[in-house]
Parts: structure tokens; C-alpha cells; sequence
């Protein structure tokens, strides 16, 4: 079985800015501190893609600031401004789109970046966004002869396992360090309007707490879980 020091290049594939922070921020962190090249795609932004018209200078703005918001948040995961990747899909509506536009888009990030393993949503979570990225991911990702590339599915506190029966059985647990859930805290806080008070899902009390329920399953001071999707010896 692969571990950690084996991946070179990961990918985080996450529906909106700050899913990817939630589901694998720590882990992100203690990839970047390993030297693995991390880059991060993010689909659902929304702004060109809204109801209400906006002229093309104002949406132009909004993109400008939103990747800069990005890149400031995931400048606590050591995540380099070049490597983050907007897409224009609709925002909690990202099924008026089709899964192919979807499953082209991140096809031409994977044959940029060409990725061992790529971090993405859960099958069985409850926004329609995550629903769609679980399933590009597994269409985008088909093995071939040259290419095997391990897809792991991660947990995004208030949505990942809402939808009942959950299907959320992780088996995989990565061991993370005190430091990196600080840093994973501290890039979910740099996403404004995103950080709920405690005892919301995704206020900094239950991200600690979380990562030390997930460590006591497997043993571990901290963890975050994952589901395998694939995984290839």
C-alpha cells in the first residue's frame, strides 16, 4: 500500500473555498512539511454564475478578491498563490451545470499538475456540490496503464454525514500533529464569514475536538479521516 512519503504531487479537489480546509487542511499542512507539491482546485465560486446581472468589470473584482481571500487562507497551509485554481461553477448549485463540464474542467488540472492522489469529497454528502465533485473526481481518475491515480474522500464538518444513512465509514485515519490542526484552524478563520462560534460544526472547539476523536480511533494524539476510494499498491 502507498503511504504518505510515496505521493510527490497532490491535488485537493473541494466543491467551494473552505471545504478543502475543513475536510483536509491538517493534512495538506503535513504533506506541504513532507515537501509534497500540493495544489488546490476549487469549482464552485459562483461569480459568474449568478442570478442576479452583474457587469463583467464588477465580477472580474469579485474573482480578484475571492483568489485573493484564498490565497491568504491557504497561505497557513504553505499553499502557494500559483498552484490555487478558481472554476465559475454555481455556488450549492453546481447541478445546472453537467457533470461533463465539470469532469473536463478538472481533467485539464490533472494532465497539468498530474497528481498521485487527489483529496475530495465524501459520495454521501449532503450538498449537491460535493455530490458532484465526488463524482468527477472518480470519472477523472480512471486508471490506465500509465496512471493510477489514489483518490481519497474526506470529511467536511456540517455537511459530511447530514444525510442519513450516512455511508461515512472512514478507513483510512493520517496522523497529524497538533501544529497542523492550529494551522487548519487559523486557515478556516482567514475564510471570512465562514468560522461559526462554538458549538457549530466548524468553529475552532469542534475542529480540535474532531481531530482528537478521529486520533482515538486510530491511536493517534490528532487525525483526520478519509474514505478510500482507490488506492493502488
Amino acid at each position: 500500500m502507498k503511504t504518505l512519503e510515496q505521493f510527490k504531487t497532490a491535488l485537493s479537489f473541494f466543491a467551494h473555498p473552505d471545504d478543502e480546509t475543513l475536510g483536509a487542511g491538517a493534512t495538506i499542512k503535513k504533506l506541504r512539511r513532507m515537501g509534497v507539491d500540493v495544489h488546490v482546485a476549487i469549482p464552485g465560486t459562483g461569480i459568474y454564475a449568478r442570478r442576479n446581472e452583474h457587469e463583467k468589470q464588477k465580477m472580474d473584482d469579485d474573482l480578484f478578491l475571492l483568489r485573493k481571500d484564498c490565497a491568504y487562507a491557504l497561505s497557513h497551509l504553505d499553499i502557494e498563490r500559483d498552484k490555487i485554481y478558481l472554476g465559475h461553477f454555481s455556488d450549492n448549485e453546481m447541478d445546472k451545470h453537467t457533470r461533463l463540464e465539470l469532469i473536463h474542467w478538472l481533467e485539464g488540472i490533472i494532465e497539468k499538475v498530474k497528481p498521485d492522489v487527489i483529496f475530495t469529497h465524501h459520495r454521501y454528502c449532503t450538498n449537491i456540490d460535493h455530490q458532484y465533485c465526488h463524482e468527477a473526481a472518480v470519472v477523472a481518475t480512471r486508471p490506465d496503464i500509465s496512471r493510477h491515480i489514489t483518490v481519497l474522500a474526506g470529511e467536511v464538518p456540517s455537511s459530511t454525514g447530514y444525510l442519513k444513512p450516512t455511508g461515512w465509514d472512514p478507513d483510512l485515519f493520517i496522523d497529524v500533529t497538533k501544529d497542523d490542526i492550529e494551522a487548519k484552524i487559523r486557515s478556516m478563520e482567514a475564510y471570512k464569514g465562514e468560522a461559526r462560534p462554538d458549538p457549530h460544526p466548524r468553529s475552532p472547539e469542534v475542529l480540535r475536538a474532531l481531530a482528537k476523536v478521529r486520533g482515538s480511533e486510530a491511536g493517534f494524539m490528532f487525525a483526520e479521516a478519509f474514505k478510500i476510494q482507490k488506492l493502488f499498491g
